[in-house]
């Protein structure tokens, strides 16, 4: 069946292209005059092309889009690019491209790789940084392996930024949302200095104050603070040689997230304390126990209705980058060489109040520390003769730290539960952490080469390979703690451990300390526990070597119509699980710690077409994706998280088009179908209740062989109309309306039928009125006027099943209907 859809929709690519072909050539008039086209250019094959003689599915939105639509960072793409999604979870992010895309684990490299003036941004955090003056964004779907790197199986967002110009110009545009206090203020003068220099200064503020209620702390939010700054400099050398320097630094904060509980069901647990109460019940029932086992639990715990209310003590999160580069371009007999150098630098410091409610029952804080230095030289012929190529090397080094700390504070719900089971346990575990600490050093060495052999002036052949070695060296420990961070001492310091391994599966380096010490009963305890469990610390060395090839064949059917076919093989990194309390369903901690490669196999065959003269375009692809070692994050069932591989299958459609219906008037439209499915995966994350497939010692898993993946929509569509239309004088209306819809996806990682998003359509309109030469705009925005409030992410509300049997869920709501007033002017 699915060899069937495969042909089935291959050959409707190629019947569109076809049925156009033969209406050109059967006599349709040219294009009169009237409207055409601009010509969109990308650099998507590292030379700059147009987008209609790319061999490659690829979305492009300009900067004109992303100004005018309101689009702050990459996750505001979504309903822009079909078969693209991103989503920031309560400790991670999620980026995917045909549904692909790596689980959350500060140790993965991601499917989608990003890059920014040709510098690979490879943790996913760097991802959610804002625009800053970008001249597009280009999305590239399939493996890009050849050309941009190892880390681009599902494929790649390649973000350009404006250069500097060789006329003074400069802009200043302000965007206010006044429903929920929120600024966006972006700035830019550029230049010349002299006849041999150019500069360019960018700056951006923004503020606003989020779109959901927290009642534990009576304010809104997610409330964001960023900013960033940006000056480049452009120097023509020699006639044949410009060097361009970038620097770049910002921050951006968040405190709290979009964050709901709903859909609770009540306790099947057997004790009668807690049986037929909902979780909130539950929590409210531990919070009025007798004065000596008190505990803080907040009344907004009750509200468990989706209302754009939540409860929480409190989320924050503090990211800074740096991003310095330097680029050079030299004009040789031989081509364009390029050389490009860059330094790297991104830290956070978060804290999650990771069991989502208004109670004390623990959080989690979380640092990260990533510095990087990279170097490309690329060589790229001129084209026009029989072959053209692109050669080059890169080398890049990497220092990854990682620490997160799970705390359980001294009011914690916890302390009365586990005193029910164990009296005096939980009072032990009172005033602690597991704190974990990983880190990871790395260097990535490849090569590449792509040539095109024109073998006529209507067919071309390409072949392309890059070979990589990368070498890693990864470490972990994770300790039991005072909440200072100093070490335990006394009972505490033996008993805490031993009541982290038992509640919440988490092994732990005092383990082994305790075992060896011959205490009666605990020594022996921990040394069941450290067997049962796995051992800290632990380390690893990785030493690999890669081969990716393509082969691409374009035929061009006329001036106006390619037709290509793509075999391509892609490669992301292997590494080390930062996350893991235990060793899962591995044999040892060693095992659990090392994952695996990803590879992917794509076949894809589509065309590029222009039509009616140059006033249409329309372009289609089919492609076929067979992943081996897919990198999933699967939850242990308490509070951590165990790296496994699996294989699956994706397969679809994409197409999109542009139309200048008249002078006045452009339509705009995109469609992809996906079908995802997993082919080998028996280590699932069981959803609560779920009858298990794979019983292990540690954890259980469930068997998705056969299932979807999380987020993935069996069709997403985006409709767009752009209307420009003098009013008198040099006053010019401009009006867009556009329309994304989606069939909907399974929001939770769990795959639970309790959180699943069904299909929803959202609406955009702006209405401005401008000067006709683009000198000054005043525009309002309405973004998503249909008032959608999408389930983005989901899954279950930590320690309610595992502890109570009572079924509670998290879920990230996406905002509702805004309105943006803006405001432009360039000078």
């Amino acid at each position: 069946m699915t060899r069937m859809k495969l042909l089935a929709a291959t050959a409707s690519v190629c019947a569109l292209a076809a049925g156009a072909a033969f209406a050109q050539d059967g006599g349709q008039a040219p294009n009169d005059g009237g409207a055409t086209l601009d010509e969109i250019v990308v650099t998507a094959q590292k030379r700059e092309q147009t987008l209609q003689d790319v061999p490659i599915s690829v979305a492009v939105v300009s900067a004109e889009v992303l100004q005018e639509q309101g689009v702050q960072k990459l996750q505001d793409l979504q309903t822009k690019v079909p078969n693209f999604s991103m989503t920031e979870t309560g400790i991670g992010t999620n980026i995917a491209v045909r549904g692909i895309f790596s689980g959350v684990n500060q140790g993965f490299e991601q499917s989608v790789g990003m890059y920014v003036d040709g510098i690979h941004y490879g943790r996913a955090q760097q991802t959610r940084s804002p625009f800053l003056d970008v001249q597009r964004v280009e999305v590239l779907r399939g493996p890009q392996s050849i050309l941009f790197g190892k880390n681009a199986i599902a494929g790649a967002m390649n973000i350009v930024s404006a250069e500097p110009s060789f006329n003074p110009t400069g802009s200043l545009s302000v965007a206010y949302d006044p429903e929920h206090n929120d600024t966006e203020t972006v700035g830019m003068l550029s230049g010349p200095l002299n006849e041999k220099m150019r500069v360019r200064l960018a700056g951006r503020y923004h503020e606003g104050d989020g779109y959901i209620h927290n009642a534990t702390l009576d304010r809104d939010e997610p409330e964001r603070l960023d900013w960033n700054v940006r000056g480049t400099v452009a120097i023509d050398v020699t006639d044949n040689l410009e060097v361009t320097i970038k620097a770049e630094k910002g921050r951006f904060n968040v405190n709290g997230r979009n964050m709901e509980i709903f859909g609770e069901t009540p306790s099947t647990s057997a004790n009668p304390a807690f049986a037929g109460k909902t979780y909130d019940q539950i929590l409210t029932f531990i919070g009025n126990l007798s004065p000596t086992d008190a505990v803080v639990v907040d009344p907004s715990v009750s509200n468990i209705t989706r209302d754009g209310i939540r409860s929480s003590n409190g989320d924050l999160s503090r990211n800074d980058t740096q991003n310095y580069v330097l680029t050079a371009n030299w004009e040789t007999k031989l081509g364009t060489l390029t050389a490009i150098s860059g330094l790297s630098k991104f830290a956070y410091n978060e804290v999650c109040d990771c069991d989502f409610t208004g109670a004390v029952v623990f959080n989690a804080a979380l640092q990260e520390d990533y510095r990087q230095v990279s170097h490309e030289l690329r060589l790229v012929s001129p084209t026009g003769g029989k072959f053209d190529y692109i050669v080059g090397g890169f080398y890049q080094s990497s220092e990854h730290a990682y620490a997160d700390q799970i705390n359980v504070p001294l009011d914690s719900v916890l302390v009365p539960v586990i005193n029910m089971s164990n009296p005096g346990a939980g009072t032990l575990l009172a005033g602690t952490r597991a704190s974990r600490q990983a880190s990871v050093d790395a260097k990535v060495q490849s090569a590449f080469a792509q040539g095109t052999w024109h073998v006529t002036d209507d067919l071309r052949f390409t072949v392309g390979g890059r070979i990589t070695k990368e070498q890693k060296d990864g470490d972990r420990t994770l300790t039991i703690q005072k909440l200072d961070g100093t070490a335990l001492a006394g009972t505490q310091a033996i008993v805490a451990p031993i009541v982290y391994a038992n509640a919440f599966k988490v092994s732990s380096a005092n383990l082994t300390t305790i075992a060896s010490m011959g205490v009666p009963t605990y020594s022996a305890q921990a040394a069941g526990l450290a067997a049962l469990l796995g051992t800290h610390p632990v380390s690893g060395v990785i030493d690999d070597t890669t081969f990716t090839p393509s082969v691409n064949v374009q035929y061009d059917v006329n001036d106006d119509i390619m037709l290509y076919a793509t075999w391509a093989k892609g490669s992301k990194s292997g590494g080390f699980d930062f996350r893991g309390n235990n060793r899962g369903f591995y044999s040892s901690m060693a095992d659990a710690f090392e994952f695996s490669d990803e590879k992917a196999t794509t076949y894809e065959v589509g065309s590029k077409m222009r039509l009616l003269g140059g006033r249409a375009e329309l372009n289609g692809a089919v492609y076929y994706t067979d992943m081996q070692d897919l990198q999933v994050s699967v939850f242990d069932g308490v509070l951590g998280f165990v790296v496994g591989n699996a294989d699956a299958r994706t397969y679809g459609l994409e197409a999109d088009g542009r139309f200048a219906v008249t002078d006045n008037l452009t339509a705009r439209a995109s469609f992809s179908l996906t079908d995802f499915e997993f082919t080998d995966h028996k280590m699932g994350q069981c959803y609560p209740g779920q009858t298990t497939d794979v019983i292990n010692p540690v954890t259980q898993q469930c068997d998705y062989t056969g299932k979807t993946n999380q987020l993935v929509a069996d069709w997403q569509g985006a409709l767009a109309l752009d209307y420009e239309r003098p009013i008198t004088g040099d006053l010019e209306f401009r009006g867009s309306i556009d329309v994304a819809a989606n069939a909907g996806y399974n929001a939770s990682a769990q795959l639970d039928p309790a959180q699943v998003q069904e299909a929803f359509a959202m609406a955009n309109l702006r209405l401005a009125l401008g000067d006709s030469a683009g000198r000054w705009e005043l525009a309002v925005l309405g973004k998503n006027l249909t008032d959608e409030q999408v389930l983005q992410f989901g899954g279950p509300t930590p320690l309610a099943y595992n502890t109570f049997k009572a079924n509670s869920h998290y879920n990230l709501v996406g905002q509702g209907r805004t309105v943006t007033l803006q405001a432009r002017v360039k000078f």
